[in-house]
Order: structure tokens, then C-alpha cells, then sequence
């Protein structure tokens, strides 16, 4: 498997636990490699609501990291920030 498929199974993960959790995972459709949010990520709820990466400036780490605090505060009985 190349990096680029590793990284498509990556998103593909990220996204199935995302949506687990109420979430949605979206990726900057930016084209032009000089656009700061190329190919970066950020995360909203199901109304529309931004989570975290207002810029799209989550990478794959970032998202999981919030993935996991998220679903600890869930978890803990708390959903508000």
C-alpha cells in the first residue's frame, strides 16, 4: 500500500468515527497548492455548526486528537465545550 493509499484509508477511518459521533469530517476542496487550507480539515456537527478547524487548518492528527477529546467529554456525560 503507498502513502496515498494509507492516507485514504486514513480519512475513510477518521470519517466512519466521525459520523459515530455525530460529527461531520470535511476536507478543503482548495485545488491551488498556494492556498493555505490545501487538502487540510476541519470539523462541524450535524447542524452545520464548526467543531473545531474554522480555516481547515486540522491535519489527520489534529482531527483525531479532537476525536478522542470529544468523545471523552461524551463519555463523561458533558457535551459543551
Amino acid at each position: 500500500m503507498n502513502d496515498r493509499q494509507r492516507k485514504k484509508v486514513r480519512e475513510n477511518r477518521l470519517r466512519r468515527w466521525t459520523k459515530r459521533l455525530g460529527l461531520q469530517f470535511h476536507k478543503s476542496r482548495a485545488r491551488h497548492w498556494s492556498i493555505d487550507d490545501h487538502g487540510r480539515y476541519r470539523l462541524v456537527d450535524t447542524d452545520g455548526v464548526l467543531v473545531a478547524g474554522e480555516k481547515f487548518d486540522l491535519s489527520l492528527e489534529d482531527v483525531e486528537e479532537r476525536l478522542a477529546e470529544y468523545e471523552a467529554r461524551l463519555r463523561e456525560g458533558g457535551d459543551d465545550e
